[in-house]
């Protein structure tokens, strides 16, 4: 199987790319700045033409689109920057695709729940209204109109993967890469909100797992959430990452102040990935343990 993963060298990207190189998969990797020892490629796919010369050969049987950027807060201060790094890219690989007539390339579009905003109810279904409350989220949604269009307009077999609240050994962003900076500048946790808005968390472990079984298995629905169908208010997430860290929970606190673009509570109906066999193996205290380990091996306290 020959399996192509765009934004190879991010978080996600370079996990995905080792699993699937782990299952015994001829993997080509893209990113802006391709990597040293050439296991990825150096690939601007900002512009067109590179995209389609660099999609000429090999073609693949799967592409995981990974690539594009992924922080909220960024997309608020900047628009156009995440709007061309999420939906020019995205529709320049899609038309390197009709271009080469890749039709019957499996294409997972990595999107984000973000799309679903607010939702009137939990748990989210795949058929829920979209309602982004963000750039970041609009740009996701507009990728996936397209992803639509190719499919329903040039008979194309992408599949939209909404991931939920991905973390894991090696992310420096996000919610628990936040607490730990917090707590090495202040020494205190003052956290976002009240503590009783909600994730669905999924460990990158579990999530490449995940998108393994979107890209190989076969099953008619186009739109799957990635998550494990698990609401975690964020005062109980803070606690987990306070006690594996050995933080006292009387540097924890809570402003009640709502970022803009932040969504209140998220939780996945999860029934169709389950149906492809997908099971969670890491619980969030392994993750969160998992992380904390990292933290201290990597340095990154100091």
């Amino acid at each position: 199987m020959n399996v192509l993963i765009t934004g190879a060298s991010g978080f996600i990207g370079n996990s995905i790319l080792r699993y699937f190189r782990e299952k015994g998969a001829d993997v080509t990797g893209w990113d802006v700045h391709g990597s040293e020892d050439g296991s990825v490629q150096s690939v601007d796919m900002c512009v067109q033409a590179n995209v389609e010369q660099a999609l000429g050969s090999p073609k693949p049987d799967v592409i995981v689109h990974c690539a594009g950027s992924a922080n909220v807060s960024d997309s608020i201060a900047n628009p156009d920057r995440d709007m061309m790094l999420n939906v020019n890219v995205t529709h320049n690989l899609l038309f390197a695709m009709l271009h080469h007539e890749l039709k019957s390339t499996r294409l997972i579009y990595l999107s984000s729940a973000g799309v679903y905003g607010n939702p009137v109810k939990l748990p989210i279904r795949e058929d829920d209204p979209r309602t982004p409350v963000s750039p970041y989220a609009l740009h996701k949604t507009m990728c996936e109109d397209m992803c639509r269009y190719f499919n329903d307009n040039h008979g194309f077999d992408v599949r939209v993967a909404r991931i939920f609240s991905a973390y894991g050994a090696g992310l420096r962003k996000q919610i628990f890469w936040d607490m730990h900076r917090k707590y090495v500048v202040s020494g205190r946790l003052e956290m976002y909100g009240t503590g009783d808005e909600s994730r669905d968390f999924i460990n990158i472990e579990d999530l490449k797992r995940a998108i393994y079984l979107l890209a190989v298995s076969d099953y008619e629905q186009k739109t799957v959430n990635v998550a494990n169908g698990v609401e975690v208010r964020i005062c109980d997430a803070v606690r987990i990452f306070a006690a594996r860290s050995g933080i006292p929970e009387s540097a924890i606190s809570f402003n009640g102040n709502t970022r803009a673009g932040d969504p209140i509570n998220w939780c996945a109906d999860v029934s169709v990935l389950k149906s492809l066999g997908y099971e969670q193996q890491v619980t969030l205290e392994e993750g969160i343990g998992a992380y904390v380990e990292w933290l201290g091996c990597s340095g990154s306290a100091q």
